[in-house]
């Protein structure tokens, strides 16, 4: 993250900071405002504690032992966090909205009416505070549970024949590390061998965590089961946690790592190829992981009869296209927003939305993600476990 961005979240944490302070002074209504500043300072330390000491402790090269606890507490005080804001957002928009309603119905009346607004107001916002602590426990539920399967068909043109029925599982942003351990990867992986596909791609951020601390949590991959092999690219999460020790201990639970290369599979008289690429934002960690699509095909067959691209960000598909070379990319990133209303505004921040995307001569699949990250949290954007299933058109 550099320093703009860093200003950026500072700036949004002090706003929400007074946010928080008046939304709740409206509700309680307290002559001494400083009970209500002491106790958002509080509530706002603890809830970004996880998120500030994660940085900290990477700069070292090592987290506390008991960071976890820290990790739990955080960042589902954050999730919270953001619902607060959201809810008490809405909730002045739509006293502002009662508010000109009644003043242009009830206009000879105005000064009457004052502390009635305001009591209207205290009650929205009231409201808005259960709803948001509603929406924080569905949220929680949503994204602890095992992600469910999602079927989707990809419509290929001129298929061939023993390419008719070919599968694959796709895994992204499992976040492992945070609040996402060996329990939960255990019950993906159980999900993903009842689908006995022909390869299982894993598209990025797949850790949270140092390879020491936490590879006992990323180790029951090694169990995945498929006719022709795992694949695995690198996120941008992988560079925050020392991606060339991940890639080296991912190879060694067998899965293949496709750094700007590929793979060639030779499935009965058919030939299918597997490109992958580096994060999009890896050469500012390590230059040598530049992502180069032009490399992760060099020495490829020209007229192979799939070729399908893996690659953490969707926008890489803005370079993929140009060399009108593959059928399908598939990506993740964005987990659709995660939670409500990111959900709706991720929309508008990304070109590819969640789903199955026809662009140019190629499809573009984004997941909403397999994990998620931060705040235990989903609302409005479940968790999934892709199966990918090629049909001829």
């Amino acid at each position: 993250m550099d320093f703009f961005r860093i200003l950026i979240v500072i700036l949004f944490l002090i706003f929400s900071y007074f946010y928080l302070c008046r939304s709740f002074h409206i509700i309680f209504g307290l002559k001494k405002k400083s009970y209500i500043y002491l106790s958002i300072a509080v509530f706002m330390i603890l809830a970004n504690a996880g998120f500030w000491g994660s940085r900290y402790f990477r700069g070292q090269g090592s987290l506390p032992s008991q960071f976890e606890y820290i990790y739990w507490v955080s960042f589902f005080l954050l999730g919270f966090m953001f619902f607060l804001l959201s809810c008490f957002f809405v909730a002045d928009i739509i006293s502002i909205l009662i508010h000109f309603i009644y003043k242009i119905l009830k206009k000879n009346k105005a000064k009457k009416t004052e502390n009635l607004n305001k009591e209207r107001r205290r009650i929205l916002h009231f409201i808005s505070f259960g709803i948001a602590a509603c929406f924080t426990g569905i949220a929680f539920v949503n994204a602890r549970r095992t992600p469910k399967i999602k079927e989707v068909i990809v419509p290929i043109k001129n298929l061939h024949d023993e390419l008719k029925d070919f599968s694959i599982v796709q895994l992204t942003d499992l976040h492992i590390g945070q609040t996402i351990g060996k329990d939960y990867v255990e019950a993906v992986v159980e999900k993903v061998n009842l689908l006995d596909a022909d390869i299982v791609v894993i598209t990025g951020d797949l850790i949270d965590g140092f390879v020491d601390q936490i590879q006992d949590w990323v180790k029951p991959l090694s169990n995945i089961k498929s006719k022709y092999g795992i694949y695995y690219v690198t996120g941008n999460h992988e560079y925050y946690w020392d991606a060339e020790g991940w890639v080296k201990y991912i190879q060694s639970l067998g899965i293949h790592y496709l750094g700007n290369s590929h793979q060639l599979l030779n499935i009965g008289k058919s030939k299918v190829i597997i490109s992958g690429v580096n994060d999009l934002s890896a050469e500012k960690f390590i230059e040598a992981h530049k992502m180069d699509i032009e490399k992760s095909r060099a020495n490829a067959p020209q007229f192979p009869h799939l070729k399908i691209l893996l690659a953490h960000q969707p926008n890489t598909a803005f370079e993929a296209v140009k060399l009108n070379y593959f059928d399908l990319q598939i990506s993740g990133h964005t987990h659709g927003g995660q939670i409500w209303p990111m959900t709706w505004l991720i929309h508008f921040i990304q070109y590819f939305n969640p789903g199955l995307t026809s662009f140019h001569n190629m499809y573009v699949y984004v997941s909403r993600g397999t994990g998620y990250w931060g705040p235990p949290a989903r609302l409005g954007s479940d968790s999934e476990i892709t199966f990918l299933k090629i049909k001829q058109v």
